[in-house]
């Protein structure tokens, strides 16, 4: 079984064990996080038995990815405000919504250009990864980018906050782009805040993928996992610490499984 449905199947099985035991969890939700949870393990069974590329390669991994988003969010029982007080007073201290007050319209939407390009990122990746990697591999590449985003959303269930931009009445920046952000997330979204940071530890994740590449490439993946960071905290889409949780997930992982 590729390593990628592996911890597919371990990601599967806990949110089925915590949508039946954590309390306080609506019964609507535990019934649909348990519903996703064996979508998801019957994808991730599903997919060895393929011998299509772009099924057991692309499809089923992508839609392993956004099952298990998914499935965290119907775990949501209500935010915890003294864990967002810390986290906004982490922000305020280090002056990030005044720095994006003041930011140059050109860097607004830089930033959030990056933060909406995350989503193309994964494939994008494995395509340079299988062009340019000494010994491209798309079970270890999944792998890595599936437990780096598992581990984001597993703790969804035990840290639960929203998103700044859901507390704060201000507006960071003014952006062309951001509407388009602001619309991805109010349809496709949980609306609700991870920690660590899915986009951050993705972005770090599909960078570290590609190091075999040309190094303008290899820059330009670095340089686009900055941008996507940069574009979550000062776009207020995620707090600080968020992301630097999220960075050091996907190094763990990357170092580990990578």
């Amino acid at each position: 079984m590729p390593a990628w449905c592996a911890a597919s199947l371990s990601y599967f099985g806990y949110i089925l064990v915590v949508a039946a035991v954590m309390p306080g969890v609506p019964k609507r939700g535990r019934v649909l996080a348990a519903v996703i949870a064996l979508t998801g393990a019957g994808a991730a069974v599903l997919a060895p038995r393929l011998e299509m590329f772009w099924l057991q390669s692309l499809i089923l991994p992508v839609a392993a990815l956004l099952l298990a988003y998914r499935a965290s969010g119907f775990l949501w029982r209500g935010p915890m405000p003294r864990i967002e007080a810390v986290l906004n007073a982490t922000d305020a201290a280090l002056r990030i919504p005044t720095v994006a007050q003041r930011a140059p319209r050109v860097l607004a939407e830089l930033f959030e250009l990056a933060y909406a390009g995350v989503y193309p990122l994964i494939p994008l990746a494995l395509a340079l990864h299988i062009a340019y990697a000494a010994t491209p591999d798309p079970d270890r590449f999944w792998a890595v980018i599936l437990v780096t985003d598992y581990a984001c959303f597993a703790m969804l269930p035990w840290i639960q906050t929203r998103p700044p931009r859901s507390v704060e009445s201000s507006v960071p920046w003014h952006s062309r782009l951001r509407g388009l952000n602001l619309g991805i997330l109010n349809t496709a979204s949980i609306r609700m805040n991870t920690l660590p940071s899915g986009h951050a530890a993705e972005a770090l994740a599909c960078a570290l993928l590609v190091v075999g590449a040309p190094g303008a490439v290899v820059a330009w993946m670095f340089f686009n996992a900055l941008a996507i960071s940069a574009g979550a905290v000062f776009g207020r889409y995620h707090y600080t610490v968020d992301v630097v949780a999220g960075w050091g997930v996907a190094l763990v992982v990357w170092r580990f499984l990578g």
